[in-house]
């Protein structure tokens, strides 16, 4: 069993990878954005129907325009979610070559 200390080193050494990588990938979260969202614009509106409650949507005849701007936004975040996670393994994976 390893000590305690080595296993806190992994955890930080993995948090500091992924903290690095969050922000280097911020020209590839724009260029998701900008493939998603038409402007910022849009990309307000999207967080806005998130917020509202489909009841009211639909009372004000803008159901789909809220399924779709919530839909926009969740396929955003999954996707930077994604990049972040694949990077990472295969950091890991040449990480994990070179120490075995």
């Amino acid at each position: 069993m390893l000590p305690s200390s080595i296993i806190v080193e992994v955890i930080k050494i993995k948090a500091l990878i992924i903290i690095v990588l969050l922000v280097l990938n911020i020209p590839v979260y724009r260029k998701i954005f900008y493939f998603i969202f038409r402007n910022t614009d849009d990309f307000r509106e999207s967080v806005e129907y998130s917020f509202t409650p489909d009841i009211f949507s639909l009372l004000r005849g803008k159901y789909w325009k809220d399924r779709l701007g919530e839909m926009k936004l969740s396929i955003f975040m999954t996707a930077c979610i994604v990049v972040v996670a694949f990077e990472y393994l295969i950091i890991s994976s040449i990480i994990g070559a070179f120490l075995n």
